[in-house]
């Protein structure tokens, strides 16, 4: 019984005798951390004050960019150069259809386009009108003539509108209003009209434009048509020549180079009551030559 407090005594003294060196061990191995902590605060420190030299000795070697202040400009206003035959006609008075004066040569229309309906397509085809450019189609009224895609240009299809805006012209020729007589509304023929000039001098700011008045038709299509009517024709002519006088562009009263003393279309120059004979476009067409306004000189 002796013999294992003894053991229990020796076991106890191993067992405490390694607890000095383990906490000196600590102490040492706490104070070393401290000190490396200590030596990395002083190293990044030091790091961190070299900062602001860095950043100088980086600037002074750059290489420094001029500014400038950008100032904005706006466009300058577009000019418009207004032809010379515009400038001669200054105090113009569109309140009246253009007069009678000097017939014009062949070489007039050259630089001119025609808008229109199946009418205008006649004149050039059957007149001896050559070099114009032909952006009329049957059926075409005020509206759809910027809608409906019915001009070729470099095996392209168009509007009128869009073709005409594709080259710089003189004159622009329009006589539209006949396929709208049926609408029965004639404020808004005179509304879409007035967009449409305005369309067209946007497209051609510097040409004459020359507003026609609606030709008559026979008194037999009169009598018997629904709504092709010389009564309302003349309604309509009156609404285009305000329109002329409003938008200041020339009016051209085409309605009198062909109508009678009645004021309707005489029967043997017409090929259907509306459309013309050959006879009649010509007629037409030397009504144009001799109702301009100051022609360029030959």
């Amino acid at each position: 019984m002796a013999y294992q407090p003894k053991r229990y005594r020796r076991k106890k003294r191993r067992t405490a005798v390694p607890r000095l060196p383990v906490a000196v061990l600590l102490l040492v191995l706490l104070l070393a951390g401290s000190w490396s902590v200590l030596s990395a605060h002083v190293s990044a420190r030091h790091d961190t004050d070299d900062l602001p030299r860095q950043k100088a000795e980086r600037q002074e070697t750059a290489v420094p960019v001029e500014t400038t202040d950008v100032t904005v400009t706006p466009p300058p206003e577009e000019t418009v150069t207004v032809p010379e035959e515009t400038e001669a006609v200054q105090g113009y008075d569109y309140t009246a259809p253009v007069p009678q004066g000097e017939r014009v040569e062949n070489d007039w229309f050259e630089d001119a386009a025609f808008l229109g309906d199946s009418l205008t397509d006649g004149l050039l085809l059957y007149s001896d009108i050559r070099g114009a450019a032909n952006l009329s189609y049957k059926g075409l009224t005020v509206q759809s003539v910027r809608t409906d895609q019915v001009i070729r240009v470099d095996g392209g299809k168009y509007t009128p509108l869009e073709a005409l805006g594709q080259k710089t012209y003189g004159k622009v020729y329009i006589l539209l209003g006949i396929n709208e007589l049926g609408w029965y509304n004639g404020q808004r023929f005179y509304d879409c009209y007035a967009q449409l000039i305005d369309l067209v001098r946007e497209a051609q700011p510097n040409a004459q434009i020359y507003l026609q008045t609606l030709l008559p038709v026979t008194a037999e299509k009169s009598e018997s048509h629904e709504w092709l009517k010389n009564e309302k024709i003349a309604v309509y002519n009156d609404l285009i020549a305000q329109l002329a006088e409003e938008k200041e562009v020339y009016l051209v009263d085409a309605h009198a180079a062909l109508a009678d003393e009645n004021g309707v279309l005489p029967a043997d120059e017409s090929t259907d009551g509306v459309h013309l004979t050959k006879s009649g476009y010509q007629c037409w067409a030397d009504y144009l030559r001799t109702h301009t306004v100051a022609p360029e000189e030959p």
